[in-house]
């Protein structure tokens, strides 16, 4: 993997040097770079080793759904897996983002209440953030395979 050298990097894929896999790797990267990201100036949590649960479960979840998704397609047809992966991610992360909102909706009337009655601990509050944050990440990556397995049959 090139980190530095954009020259040599240009040259290689205007010569089409670079494997699927080894551009898999960048993809990785910038994956896993915008995961942990959002988390370098976080003060939103209590406690701090729960950021770094987090950091790690969003990682996790990044690599393993992301190489799954690879898996599926060298697995299958074994074509277009970057087309494949950016049409497919971007539908469905809208579709989630639909569905999470039509969840949240009856969830937020439900935690509010909870709240209301036994008051609002922090804690608790920032171990919900990472279950949701996991939930969130597992479903997105599941049905993003899911989607991936269709295609490539």
């Amino acid at each position: 993997m090139i980190w530095f050298e954009i020259k040599e990097l240009e040259q290689g894929l205007k010569n089409g040097d670079l494997s699927d896999k080894a551009i898999l790797n960048y993809l990785l990267a910038n994956l896993i770079m915008y995961s942990i990201v959002p988390y370098i100036s976080s003060n939103d949590y209590t406690t701090k080793w729960l950021i770094a649960i987090e950091i790690v479960v969003a990682v996790a979840i990044t690599v393993i759904g992301t190489k799954r998704t690879f898996d599926i397609t060298c697995a299958g047809d074994n074509k277009d897996y970057f087309k494949r992966f950016l049409s497919l991610s971007f539908v469905t992360g809208i579709r989630l983002v639909v569905f999470a909102f039509i969840a949240a909706i009856p969830v937020g009337i439900i935690l509010y209440l909870v709240n209301k009655s036994i008051g609002e601990n922090e804690n608790v509050k920032d171990l919900f953030n990472l279950t949701l944050m996991a939930v969130v990440g597992i479903f997105y990556y599941l049905m993003l395979t899911n989607s991936f397995k269709r295609v490539s049959q």
